[in-house]
């Protein structure tokens, strides 16, 4: 993905906020995904920067569009920049900077700027929390959904299937006050555990029924959840469909002006009822196993 921003200082955010993202690359061309191409645009960037510093070309083929392997193209793109720069080395190993390329449908070639630390994630997973129950999705899912809630720093959160508290642990770690409802005792005392043990900012976990929440109108922010349809949850006799539509209809009244819904779905529930004060934004589509693929939908109130 390609995005412009007015300033670069913003990757800082970014870096502590993106979880299915690997690295943010400035990007200084791109071009057909032709080698003649690639090398008539490298000839067109100043270099500048590079003089007296280390640098290494990291290329990602992800099409075949180009009869060489990634090492080859890293090669000759390198001796290409070696002979436009003074004072620049190559090191493999611990480059000043890193020269990015993307082999795709187009070839993008930038400056390294930041490297997401997928490593936090793996630490809060699930089984190395307080409370486990199977079905959790893993924390970079979870922060994927809140990030499409679009939620902003100081801003309340709510998931309104809170389960063993994943969403809310991922909307507290980029700055929400985050409420998880849920009508499992067992799981709002679980979640709580959870929350507490990662020192999130919580205004409350609360027992109740998505169908009645207990939250005052017009007083949320932001809402990303996952209402339950694995093989390892339980609905509590309700319909899958009746709850998806009873949160739907929830969200309208709790919502504030400008506030986004995102919430995930089997991709085979289609009878879904959008309030007509909410608009669709997006929709995506995750596989998850061959009998099942997840929709997540995201929806605006206007």
């Amino acid at each position: 993905m390609v995005f412009e921003v007015d300033d670069i200082e913003i990757c800082a955010s970014l870096k502590e906020r993106l979880a299915m993202t690997l690295e943010g690359v400035k990007l200084l061309f791109k071009c057909k995904a032709d080698l003649a191409e690639i090398e008539r645009s490298l000839k067109d960037v100043d270099f500048s920067f590079l003089e007296g510093k280390t640098m290494a070309i990291r290329l990602s083929k992800k099409s075949p569009s180009i009869n060489a392997s990634s090492l080859e193209l890293e090669r000759r793109l390198g001796a290409m920049v070696l002979e436009r720069t003074k004072n620049t080395k190559v090191n493999l190993r611990s480059p000043d900077v890193v020269l990015r390329g993307v082999l795709a449908k187009s070839f993008y070639f930038g400056v390294k700027v930041f490297e997401v630390d997928r490593g936090a994630y793996d630490l809060r997973r699930p089984r190395y929390r307080p409370f486990f129950h199977p079905g959790s999705l893993e924390p970079r899912i979870c922060r994927a959904l809140v990030n499409l809630a679009r939620p902003k720093e100081g801003s309340i959160f709510l998931d309104p299937f809170n389960g063993t508290g994943g969403f809310s642990i991922e909307a507290s770690m980029v700055g929400c006050q985050v409420i998880g409802l849920d009508i499992d005792d067992e799981m709002c005392h679980g979640a709580l555990r959870n929350l507490k043990s990662l020192k999130c900012d919580v205004v409350g976990v609360i027992r109740g029924d998505v169908r009645t929440l207990p939250v005052a109108e017009g007083s949320v922010d932001s809402i990303a959840t996952d209402p339950p349809y694995g093989r390892s949850t339980s609905l509590k006799r309700a319909l899958l469909e009746d709850l998806v539509n009873s949160l739907l209809c929830q969200s309208e009244g709790l919502l504030k002006k400008g506030g986004y819904l995102c919430f995930a779905h089997p991709a085979w529930l289609t009878d879904i009822k959008v309030p007509s004060s909410m608009a669709l934004v997006e929709q995506h589509e995750m596989r998850v196993h061959k009998s099942l693929t997840r929709r997540i939908t995201v929806l605006r109130k206007t």
